[in-house]
């Protein structure tokens, strides 16, 4: 593997704790890997207009009381145990690049100076065909969700609400359509209920968090051959920030699994403890036949001695 030719990734983030730092000691571990550079955007759009249309559109679409719920989740998803992206870039010696936003002409220009063959977009949201179509192999993004089915959905909570028992995350290309580009690598794994939504999603994030930076390391590695047997995606539903009722289904479905789950678990003892007692009996029974046996075979040896005498 070491004779093969290192392949240089640029990975571009909006933020300084998150899944960029997380999975960076993983990319600039890999034997086949090398990080050109890592590109930290701050801020949002400089188009403030569109941005404000965008945000009043779906607040009308989710109600006022989503909207303020939508903001009060927020604290779910930050990733507090993460390390920070200015100190992980200066231990592993990863040039970092601040720009003011995502697709803004400065970072157009820094992706083309990289020559970088793939792009790794962790943590971002909408990027424009000029800047994801700079690297020889296009950009990889990692949605922490399942496509196509579940596309823009915030983690867990849109799986729950469909009445699904399992969740995952999905490393796939980026396209004009945000979260719609080829699947290139999938894990899905079993939604461990708690007594409430956020701890649920709090612990599948622990999950997802834990898997995820060895695989986009190993995409980027084999991206090739991954990129060659990917996946189209089918259309699929794009899911946003939930309403309040969409919420309020979240939190009973959570509770209605969290029952269910313990109710399983209690069976699954119960079956044991028969079982378990089952066995005893069968030992205890073995046992005493054993010792029926010994005092037979005892019985008859003490008879045969005392014919001879």
């Amino acid at each position: 593997m070491s004779d093969l030719p290192r392949r240089r990734v640029i990975v571009l983030t909006c933020r300084r704790r998150g899944s960029a730092s997380r999975t960076l000691a993983a990319l600039a571990a890999h034997p086949r890997l090398e990080v050109a550079k890592v590109v930290l955007a701050h801020g949002g759009s400089p188009r403030a207009t569109r941005t404000l249309r965008r945000k009043l559109l779906k607040m009308l679409r989710i109600g006022p009381l989503g909207a303020l719920n939508g903001i009060r989740m927020r604290a779910w998803y930050e990733d507090r145990e993460a390390p920070d992206l200015l100190e992980e870039c200066s231990r592993l010696a990863v040039p970092l690049v601040e720009v003011p936003w995502i697709n803004d002409d400065q970072t157009r220009a820094i992706f083309r100076e990289a020559d970088a063959e793939l792009g790794v977009s962790l943590g971002n949201g909408y990027i424009a065909p000029s800047l994801f179509s700079i690297p020889r192999r296009g950009m990889i993004n990692l949605h922490t969700e399942i496509l196509p089915e579940l596309q823009g959905a915030q983690s867990v909570i849109w799986a729950i609400h469909q009445g699904w028992r399992e969740t995952g995350f999905t490393i796939h290309q980026v396209a004009k359509a945000i979260d719609a580009g080829d699947i290139l690598h999938q894990e899905r794994y079993p939604i461990e209920f708690e007594p409430t939504l956020q701890r649920t999603v709090e612990r599948m994030l622990r999950v997802a968090r834990s898997r995820f930076p060895a695989a986009i390391a190993m995409v980027c590695a084999d991206h090739e051959r991954l990129a060659a047997s990917s996946r189209p995606q089918s259309p699929g539903r794009a899911f946003t920030t939930p309403s309040w009722w969409a919420f309020r289904r979240m939190v009973d479905l959570n509770a209605r699994g969290h029952r269910e789950t313990r109710r399983e678990r209690l069976s699954r003892g119960a079956q044991s403890d028969a079982a378990t007692e089952h066995l005893s009996r069968e030992e205890q029974s073995d046992a005493a036949i054993e010792h029926l046996a010994r005092e037979a075979q005892s019985d008859a040896a003490t008879e045969h001695l005392s014919r001879e005498a």
